[in-house]
């Protein structure tokens, strides 16, 4: 039972590292243009759908959508994150790990609509989010069936 444990911690570890590793490769590219770096794309993201204002919604909603939930998936992350460290079996915290799962969809509508390709800042961010998000659920197959 000790080693489950020990399971959970280092696959949650391997996790926010890969997240914090990330944000310093490039995350996507449109076209032949050098990448933007992750952590240009995560503040691109948060900040441009909120000061763009009425036109972008009016012109483009999916297009706005899309890119305001991409923007959120850190902030939502990190708290699930620390939801699930304070108490891995509270709602809550089960509901947010869905939420931030599911917010990935979005970001490939706004690549989609926006014509960018994901590079490997941006893979390595959403696997180490997966992972860290996930790692109790590798460990203890007791929490998957109470889910």
């Amino acid at each position: 039972m000790r080693k489950v444990k020990w399971i959970r911690w280092i696959a949650m570890l391997a996790g926010i590292g890969m997240f914090a590793v990330s944000f310093m490769l490039p995350a996507v590219r449109q076209g032949s243009s050098p990448g933007v770096l992750g952590y240009k794309c995560a503040f691109l993201s948060l900040v441009v759908a909120l000061e763009s204002g009425g036109s972008f919604i009016r012109q483009a909603p999916l297009q706005y959508f899309s890119v305001l939930i991409s923007g959120w998936i850190n902030p939502v992350f990190l708290v699930s994150l620390l939801l699930i460290l304070i108490k891995p079996r509270w709602r809550l915290a089960i509901v947010l790990r869905y939420v931030v799962t599911v917010m990935f969809v979005f970001c490939w509508i706004a690549f989609y609509r926006i014509h960018l390709n994901p590079q490997q800042g941006y893979f390595l961010w959403m696997f180490g989010i997966l992972l860290a998000l996930y790692s109790n659920m590798l460990s203890n197959p007791d929490l998957r069936t109470q889910q």
